[in-house]
């Protein structure tokens, strides 16, 4: 009841803060995934002023259940993709838990343009360690400076990348995003024209 009063977009603020500081602390080493599955939607619904952690679970476990099937695209990410997978190979390296991954992946189409998904759990180190990157390079057989990683993270995506010797590019929509990389896009379409 409390939740419904403060109404759906403060609810959504609450969450996007709320998850973005769980997946900095979690990228950090700070906190476990299991922190983020079992205390994101309980510390949401305290910040909205309803305190149950048992609602928190049950909405957590909603939304394991349901969001990743959701097939929710940035614009123009099928043309982009079809137009790369003509000229590139793609993978994906990712610090989002494996049991997720495939799901997201079939659910939003994706998994048709990438030859790899390489994740954190699976690998054993996390975004920004060059081992990941390291292990994605070996996985296909290409040498860091015939490689890019584009990403939106300029800790965990572009300076990861950086030390494990990749070409970084930035995907910025908001432009609010602050980094030194030489490589900025706004709009996806944007790739077309870079590559």
């Amino acid at each position: 009841d409390k939740v419904i009063r403060h109404g759906p977009k403060r609810f959504l603020e609450i969450y996007f803060k709320t998850n973005d500081g769980l997946w900095h602390d979690y990228n950090q080493g700070r906190i476990t995934k299991e922190v983020i599955r079992n205390d994101r939607f309980d510390m949401v619904m305290s910040n909205c002023g309803a305190d149950s952690y048992e609602h928190g679970l049950k909405l957590s476990d909603y939304f394991l259940a349901n969001c990743p099937r959701q097939p929710g695209l940035m614009p123009d990410t099928l043309m982009i993709l079809n137009y790369l997978s003509r000229k590139y190979r793609m993978s994906i390296i990712t610090n989002g838990f494996d049991d997720v991954q495939e799901i997201k992946m079939k659910a939003s189409g994706l998994d048709k343009y990438f030859e790899h998904v390489i994740t954190s759990e699976t690998i054993g180190v996390k975004k920004p360690n060059p081992e990941i990157f390291t292990h994605a390079l070996e996985k296909v057989d290409v040498r860091p400076e015939d490689a890019l990683m584009i990403g939106d993270n300029p800790k965990t995506d572009i300076w990861g990348a950086q030390n494990a010797g990749i070409t970084p590019l930035l995907y910025n929509p908001t432009g609010r995003v602050k980094s030194d990389c030489e490589l900025e896009i706004k709009h996806l379409r944007e790739l077309m024209t870079l590559l």
